[in-house]
């Protein structure tokens, strides 16, 4: 049986470690736990985020080693078809910065797609957005 080809993913919104659609890495080793690309990250509104490639601003994430099936579980998940004119998320290889360097990696961005992206998180991390709009909705409620 030949071994399956491994794939570096950069995840930088619900994949993440702790975020709603981790469970979708199902196992994947992390291979870093702070890693950043160059680019703007954005609130769809519909509770994921969406990444444009820019020269100003960070979005962190992490990045993961999937195999074969990890990265068509990932393009299901993102909406991305090769070849295919219209996809919800592009996935494409860009450098990744890591503590130990830059790594080539897969990432999904949506730099043809913007008229998905509702509000610019400042931040550019998407953990930190959610906690805080949660801790908004609580205390408002309170």
């Amino acid at each position: 049986m030949i071994d399956s080809v491994r794939h570096l993913v950069f995840v930088y919104g619900t994949l993440r470690k702790g975020a709603s659609n981790h469970h979708v890495l199902n196992g994947a080793r992390c291979v870093a736990e702070n890693a950043w690309i160059k680019g703007t990250l954005y609130d769809t509104g519909l509770g994921y985020p969406a990444l444009s490639l820019s020269p100003h601003g960070k979005v962190h994430g992490e990045i993961f080693e999937v195999d074969d099936i990890g990265l068509q579980t990932l393009d299901q998940l993102e909406g991305f078809v090769a070849d295919r004119e219209s996809n919800l998320y592009e996935r494409m290889v860009q450098k990744v910065t890591t503590r130990d360097g830059l790594l080539d990696t897969y990432i999904y961005t949506v730099d043809h797609n913007l008229s998905i992206c509702q509000k610019c998180i400042p931040s550019g991390d998407w953990i930190q957005w959610v906690k805080r709009l949660e801790n908004q909705d609580t205390s408002v409620s309170s």
